[in-house]
Formats: C-alpha cells, sequence, structure tokens
C-alpha cells in the first residue's frame, strides 16, 4: 500500500469500527421497545460499547504514531516531520515505552506530549483545536467513571460532564447520559461517535 494512503486506510477502519459499535447499540435500543431486554441490560451494552469505541480511537492514535515514526504514514506539504529514527521496531518500542508495559493516549495531553518529543511541533496530533480537545477530555472522563467507577471518577464526571445541564435523575450516571438525546433522533452518544471519528479524520 502507498504511504500517503496507509493513514487514510487505518482512518477507514477505525471509522467502520464505530459504524459496527452503534449498529450494535441502535438494535438494543430496539430490542428493548420490544421488552425483549431490561434496562439494566440496556444501560450495560451501552458502557460497553462506549468503552470499545474509546478503546479502539487509543489504538488508532498508536498505529497512526508508529506509523509515522517508521515512516509508513506520510503526509503531504511537510506538514509531518519526524524528529528521531530507530533501527527497527523493537528498538523504537524501547524508546517509546521507556521501561513502562503500554504507552498511556487519553487523556490526550499524554498523546500531545509524547508527538512533539518525536515530531516536529507535535504534528499532526497538536493540530486538534481547543474545541476538539474539549470534546476528548469529556470522553476520557466519561470512560473513566464507567471504567474506574471510583469516588473520584464519578465525581468528576457528575462535576465537569453533567455540571449544570437541565438533565433528568436517570440521565445523571455515565449509561443514563449515553442514552439521552441532545435531537429528537441522536443520542449522546452518537454525538460522542462522531466526535472521535472527526478527531481521527483531522489527523489524517
Amino acid at each position: 500500500m502507498p504511504s500517503q494512503a496507509y493513514a487514510q486506510s487505518e482512518l477507514s477502519k477505525f471509522q467502520r469500527s464505530l459504524q459496527r459499535l452503534d449498529n450494535t447499540r441502535d438494535r438494543m435500543e430496539r430490542l428493548f421497545a420490544q421488552e425483549q431486554i431490561r434496562k439494566v441490560d440496556l444501560d450495560s451494552v451501552y458502557e460497553a460499547l462506549f468503552l470499545r469505541a474509546v478503546t479502539s480511537f487509543e489504538a488508532f492514535l498508536e498505529d497512526l504514531f508508529l506509523a509515522i515514526l517508521v515512516g509508513r504514514a506520510q503526509y503531504t506539504g511537510q506538514r509531518v516531520r519526524v524528529l528521531m529514527s530507530a533501527s527497527s521496531r523493537g528498538a523504537l518500542m524501547k524508546i517509546l515505552l521507556q521501561g513502562s508495559v503500554y504507552m498511556n493516549w487519553l487523556p490526550f495531553e499524554h498523546t500531545e506530549k509524547r508527538a512533539k518529543l518525536y515530531l516536529r511541533d507535535g504534528r499532526p496530533f497538536s493540530d486538534l483545536d481547543i474545541g476538539d480537545r474539549s470534546q476528548l477530555k469529556t470522553i476520557s472522563i466519561i470512560r473513566n467513571a464507567i471504567a474506574h467507577k471510583s469516588p473520584y471518577a464519578l465525581a468528576q464526571f457528575q462535576k465537569i460532564v453533567i455540571g449544570g445541564a437541565p438533565m433528568l435523575q436517570r440521565e445523571r450516571n455515565p449509561a443514563g447520559f449515553l442514552r439521552s438525546r441532545i435531537a429528537p433522533q441522536q443520542t449522546r452518544f452518537e454525538v460522542h461517535m462522531g466526535q472521535l471519528a472527526r478527531c481521527a479524520g483531522l489527523l489524517c
């Protein structure tokens, strides 16, 4: 595959994964409407699908970052320039991991900090604007509230995500929030899937 097409190929793969997750969500909503599953089951589905989406986005960030460093993904117009090189993928991973067993990509500040060490001006990862970064922060907080359910994670969810928004009581938890609608035909889950797809697209 030509290196110029690699990033777009990975983007398409990520977007398809998001669409599959949303298709599952839609099927579960229809089953709930037909009273074939309980609300507690539907809530669990929303949380699991959201975690899967965020994990997929993190995998996309890592794959794209590594592809840029090894020259498999290239950009036109000198938009992206690598500041280091490694003799092999194994050597590269040793440098990047710095003794850790994995790399954190969210909150997005982790990605930006890493990118600025190895890419000129941190691009393309520094190209996201304040609005995009804010949306990714919200998504990370929701993810943490689902994954950890610690008092701190849940308090951050209430303070930053819910805030002073006029939400019904059943919508003031992660699953209820994701199921709630901001338009007649669009849930907040769908909105956040669109935001992940948009941010991924801006990086390619």
